[in-house]
């Protein structure tokens, strides 16, 4: 199932957020992205002694894409690297990310086209999952 909101773009798939998590990073490997970093959020709440199902938060990154963004404004620091948060609901997993060509029209008064390009990509690896 896919869903498409203004500002974020969400898939739900049939399966566990590690498994998820192993495919994603593998598919965005083999297209150059790299996974910068990802909190467990599941871990840190164990440590308060609080249960969570799997919840992952990650950056994601396409250097070229870092490049030519940029290059064409460098206030997109802001909302680059992607944002993708994995949350796991019994045996579904929801792919949640914020668009960052929405952020960067809103925000930064750019048209979102080079943005749109690179976030495209991003959404067509998760719809591959």
């Amino acid at each position: 199932m896919y869903i498409e909101i203004m500002y974020s773009y969400e898939r739900t798939v049939e399966k566990n957020a590690e498994t998820i998590f192993g495919e994603l990073h593998k598919a965005l490997k083999e297209k150059d992205w790299l996974i910068l970093s990802y909190v467990d959020v599941k871990e840190i709440f164990k440590k308060m002694n609080k249960e969570l199902e799997p919840y992952y938060i990650l950056d994601v990154c396409y250097p070229k894409a870092a490049i030519e963004l940029i290059t064409a404004d460098p206030d997109i620091g802001a909302f680059i690297p992607c944002k993708l948060v994995l949350m796991e609901n019994g045996n579904k997993t929801r792919i949640l990310m914020p668009k960052p060509s929405v952020q960067a029209k809103d925000y930064l008064n750019l048209n979102g086209e080079i943005v749109r390009k690179y976030e495209d990509a991003l959404i067509g690896i998760i719809n591959e999952l």
